[in-house]
C-alpha cells in the first residue's frame, strides 16, 4: 500500500478514518483528500472491521477522552494546591518582614 499514486499523479497518503461506521480503519487518498481539488482518489488499507470492534472501539475513545480531560483537570487542580501555600507564604513574610497596613495580625 506505500506509494500509491493517485488518479492527478500525486502520491497517496494513508489516514485513519474517524466516522463512526469505520472508525480506526486506514485508507489511502489522494495528498489533497478532502479539499478542493482533490482527484477522488481513495481505498482501504484495512480490511473491515467485525461488528464487535465497531462497538468497542468507540467506547475505548471516548474513554481515552474522559481520562485525557480528567488528568487535565487534576494537574489544574495539583497546580493550585502548589501554588497557595508558597504564595501565603511569601505574602505572611512580606506581612511579617515589612510595617505595612494591610497586615493586621493581632
Amino acid at each position: 500500500m506505500d506509494n500509491q499514486i493517485c488518479f492527478c499523479g500525486r502520491l497517496g497518503k494513508i489516514s485513519c478514518s474517524w466516522i463512526a461506521a469505520n472508525l480506526g480503519r486506514r485508507f489511502v487518498g489522494c495528498e489533497r483528500y478532502g479539499k478542493r481539488g482533490a482527484c477522488g482518489y481513495f481505498m482501504w488499507v484495512d480490511t473491515p472491521m467485525c461488528a464487535r470492534a465497531r462497538v468497542v472501539i468507540p467506547g475505548l475513545i471516548r474513554s481515552i477522552g474522559r481520562l485525557e480531560a480528567q488528568t487535565k483537570t487534576n494537574k489544574k487542580i495539583k497546580m493550585v494546591l502548589f501554588v497557595a501555600p508558597i504564595s501565603s507564604w511569601v505574602f505572611l513574610d512580606l506581612c511579617l518582614s515589612s510595617n505595612l497596613k494591610l497586615c493586621v495580625f493581632e
